[in-house]
């Protein structure tokens, strides 16, 4: 049986490892625990990013990806060349997917 708040901690621990390998400063947004729930960042990300002149928000999931129309929507709005907007899926035993949303559409990024 698995644990998923365990499944998903481990999960969101190797979404930051691989950001903070790629020069990213993490935020975590998202806090949980048995009495208390504090629920993602605009109700849609887990983690916000920066680098020199760039934010990304990051939602993290674990083998189905939320739909995209939400996010696409944020992006319309807010993305552009210094604010990205990305989910992360977790497949089991195949590292992550992963989806940039862009205010013109939605592209897959190589697998990491």
């Amino acid at each position: 049986m698995v644990n998923t708040r365990q499944k998903g901690w481990r999960v969101a621990n190797k979404c930051r490892i691989l950001l903070e390998k790629d020069g990213w400063l993490v935020g975590d947004v998202e806090k949980t625990s048995r009495f208390a729930k504090v629920k993602d960042l605009f109700g849609l990300f887990d983690k916000v990013c920066i680098k020199p002149g760039i934010v990304m928000f990051v939602q993290i999931t674990s083998n189905v990806q939320h739909p995209h129309k939400k996010y696409h929507a944020f992006a319309n709005i807010y993305g552009n060349e210094s604010i990205w907007i990305e989910q992360w899926v977790h497949m089991d035993y195949h590292g992550f997917k992963r989806f940039k949303y862009y205010p013109t559409g939605i592209k897959e990024v190589e697998k990491c």
